[in-house]
């Protein structure tokens, strides 16, 4: 009766020892912490294991990532980490639920009858991630890319910019002004201008003016403000102004009727500090240049 149950209590330890190092086989230091891990498109993507899978500091350093399938753009992608020969499969799914952000060039825009503008055109700048589209909106939802004007007039459009993922940035206002007398005049050769100190400048040279049809009318140009003195040393205000004639006695409301540019003469003064250490000479930039005024701080 003892042999017996001894017998069966090595059975049962036997039995008992065999299952554990079964199931101690089975058992993996590596589990994934989920199936599916969700990235916004444009964003970095992690290619370190801690982010991915559950193992302790010993084996997460043996843990491989096979990325071979991912690709920077929107969808779900099959990937895998391995560890001692064992792989685990998950996704990565990368997904685009941001809204563009845009900015229109301005908020009035003239354009002639019969001529074809682009929703497109009319912005400035948009920030996504993706490739954007950009369209007119009608009230009955049609949606067109561009616009022709038979008739004189002011007419308000919506503008919605929206991206391949189907994110639509907030609707946009803007007033269109058909016809020759919407267009604007416009001023070129306005730019920053260096003077030598006690030197002449044509307030005029290289500035022309046109109006909205192409005609020259640079002899209508008016300087509103021009304090430049080159026989001093600073910085000076010049502004221009041009009007279209017709536009002033028109009955469009355009706030922009008359365009005014500023320009300021930042004319340079060198200030000429040496120092003990380097003798560098470092510059500083003002109005006026003054070649014979040189300083020197010890």
């Amino acid at each position: 009766m003892k042999k017996k149950i001894i017998g069966i209590v090595l059975t049962f330890f036997v039995v008992v020892s065999t299952l554990l190092t079964i199931f101690a086989f089975r058992i993996t230091p590596v589990t994934l912490k989920r199936d599916t891990f969700v990235y916004e498109y444009g964003t970095p993507i992690s290619n370190n294991p801690v982010d991915y899978v559950n193992a302790n500091a010993n084996v997460i350093n043996e843990v491989q990532l096979n990325f071979s399938n991912l690709k920077n753009e929107i969808g779900v992608y099959k990937v895998s980490a391995s560890y001692a020969g064992v792989e685990f499969p998950f996704y990565i799914k990368i997904q685009d639920t941001t809204k563009p952000v845009v900015t229109l060039n301005q908020v009035v825009f003239n354009v002639n009858l019969n001529e074809e503008i682009s929703a497109l055109n009319l912005i400035d700048k948009v920030e996504d991630q993706s490739e954007v589209i950009a369209y007119f909106l009608e009230d009955d939802g049609t949606k067109n890319t561009t616009l022709k004007f038979t008739k004189k007039g002011s007419y308000i459009v919506n503008i919605i910019v929206e991206d391949v993922a189907g994110n639509q940035a907030a609707k946009l206002r803007a007033k269109i002004v058909v016809g020759s007398l919407g267009n604007h005049p416009t001023l070129e050769g306005i730019d920053d201008v260096e003077i030598v100190q006690g030197t002449h400048f044509d307030i005029m040279e290289g500035v022309k003016a046109s109006d909205g049809n192409g005609n020259d009318i640079t002899h209508q140009i008016k300087i509103l403000k021009n304090t430049v003195n080159t026989e001093e040393v600073g910085s000076y205000e010049v502004i221009y102004s041009i009007t279209n004639r017709e536009l002033e006695f028109s009955d469009i409301h355009w706030s922009n009727a008359k365009q005014i540019l500023e320009n300021v003469y930042t004319l340079e003064k060198k200030d000429y500090r040496t120092t003990k250490e380097t003798e560098e000479v470092i510059k500083n930039d003002y109005v006026i240049k003054n070649e014979s005024e040189k300083k020197k701080w010890v």
